[in-house]
């Protein structure tokens, strides 16, 4: 009788250990599902979507105001600036406008340096800067193109070369005194006289006359107001499209 209740002590000792074994293992796969669920759950599966709308809202330009900004980016677009993001503009790049916007808009500015050159001040270059910019510029130095010394940068004299000018097309407001430009770059023969602020359509159709598509960007720029209540414009970023 003893040895009877002993091996059905045992029996009931295994059924008992058989049963907690199949508990615990079924608990496994709730767990597995709950940490996917939860690894799945909005908050932690959001991914970032691609927006294609246009940054902001487009800015309906008066005659005026189209006419200022093409000035503003034609600027740009003759000295063929190379293109840059915020705050990784060159100072090559810097130097390189400064010179050449005086040298296209405030040739006064330069003096005869013999052998067919021109000499121009450094604090010309800097104000041109500070001007278009909104920069400090105080690292004058000579450039790949562009001779330095002794406070002045040289040039050799030049006359004749291709109009290159720009429009923009679309402006919109980003915020922040913040706008972006769309912008199209064209190029004409020196001897070109039509209106640089027309509608394209109406420079003809001779094709030895008629200004040429040459480029695309987006800029960012900002817009405050001088002294006497003026736009002031200044280019943050330059993006070739």
């Amino acid at each position: 009788m003893i040895k009877l209740n002993f091996t059905l002590i045992l029996l009931l000792c295994i059924v008992m250990s058989f049963t907690c074994s199949c508990k615990k293992d079924s608990v496994k796969p709730e767990t597995g599902k709950e940490q996917k669920t939860s690894a799945n759950s909005p908050k932690d599966s959001i991914v970032p979507k691609k927006d294609n709308a246009v940054t902001g809202k487009e800015v309906q330009l008066t005659p005026a105001e189209q006419k200022k900004l093409n000035i503003f980016f034609s600027n740009f677009s003759e000295v063929y600036l190379e293109p840059f993001a915020s705050g990784s503009i060159t100072d090559d790049e810097l130097i390189k406008f400064g010179v050449l916007h005086n040298h296209i808009n405030n040739l006064k500015l330069f003096q005869k340096a013999g052998n067919g050159n021109l000499k121009l001040k450094e604090e010309a270059v800097s104000k041109t800067i500070g001007k278009y910019f909104g920069i400090t510029f105080t690292g004058h130095k000579a450039t790949t193109d562009i001779k330095y010394n002794g406070g002045y940068y040289f040039i050799p004299e030049s006359d004749g070369e291709a109009y290159t000018f720009s429009q923009a097309e679309k402006v919109t407001d980003i915020g922040g005194d913040r706008y972006t430009a769309y912008i199209n770059v064209y190029t004409a023969s020196s001897g070109w006289t039509g209106n640089a602020n027309a509608n394209p359509k109406s420079w003809g159709t001779d094709s030895n006359e008629k200004p040429e598509l040459t480029g695309k960007f987006k800029a960012t720029f900002s817009k405050t107001n001088g002294p006497n209540g003026e736009s002031v414009y200044n280019l943050i970023d330059y993006i070739k499209q």
